[in-house]
């Protein structure tokens, strides 16, 4: 074992010194300069690290897993684990067929056509469900609704008219508090029964602690609820 020199305990002890007096000094500015800015800034940091969790939990709705007439997997962007969690209660017999609703995809804001084919959001869900081995006659595309309230209005359309009476109603875990209260404000006075169940997400930060897009989208699920709330 290599032994530390006399030289290099004078600087370790040194460079430790210096370390101490310099972040010393620095604290000491900012407590004699702007105490109440140390403050507010423990208080936030202690605030985020108490209520981070409960805020993100909160968003989350997933029933217990019980039979139904359908899964329905609402669009949004390429909905990969939605289409996934769909294939696994499918594969549990959970129920016999898979409503897939969703808009026009976009591309960095951009509407991508070619042969005037329009790519829509159940299309790209429909296409990797098969690929996941669910057969195509199984699979049900509503592709008009532009939002989550009318994916409720058209599932809820198509249910009735076709005489089911229950639904398993699958998104990522920060969307389920809206899908939630939107389903069954539309589903309200029908015979309908709704379960919800959020797909498997480890990007969704429960546990870690943020990052400045996770942060952005959480708050921007909150603000989507508020409006929601009042415009429906």
């Amino acid at each position: 074992m290599q032994r530390e020199s006399v030289s290099d305990k004078l600087f370790i002890t040194a460079d430790n010194r210096i370390n101490r007096i310099y972040y010393g000094t620095f604290m000491k500015k900012i407590l004699s300069k702007k105490p109440s800015l140390f403050l507010v800034i423990v208080l936030i940091v202690s605030t985020y690290l108490v209520i981070h969790k409960p805020i993100a939990k909160f968003l989350i709705v997933t029933d217990s897993q019980k039979s139904g007439d359908a899964i329905v997997v609402l669009g949004g962007g390429l909905g990969v684990r939605r289409v996934i969690h769909a294939v696994k209660l499918y594969e549990k017999g959970i129920a016999p067929i898979i409503i897939l609703t969703g808009q026009e995809m976009e591309f960095d804001g951009i509407k991508v056509r070619f042969k005037d084919i329009k790519l829509t959001e159940p299309k790209f869900a429909g296409m990797l469900a098969k690929l996941y081995g669910i057969p195509e006659d199984i699979l049900f595309l509503e592709e008009r609704s532009q939002n989550t309230y009318e994916d409720a209005k058209y599932v809820k359309e198509y249910l009735l008219k076709t005489g089911l009476h229950s639904a398993i109603i699958v998104s990522d875990p920060f969307h389920m508090r809206r899908v939630s209260m939107i389903f069954k404000k539309v589903f309200k006075g029908t015979s309908v029964s709704l379960t919800f169940s959020a797909a498997d997400d480890s990007e969704f930060p429960l546990g870690s602690l943020w990052s400045p897009g996770k942060i952005r989208y959480v708050l921007s699920e909150y603000v989507k609820i508020v409006y929601y709330m009042i415009r429906y």
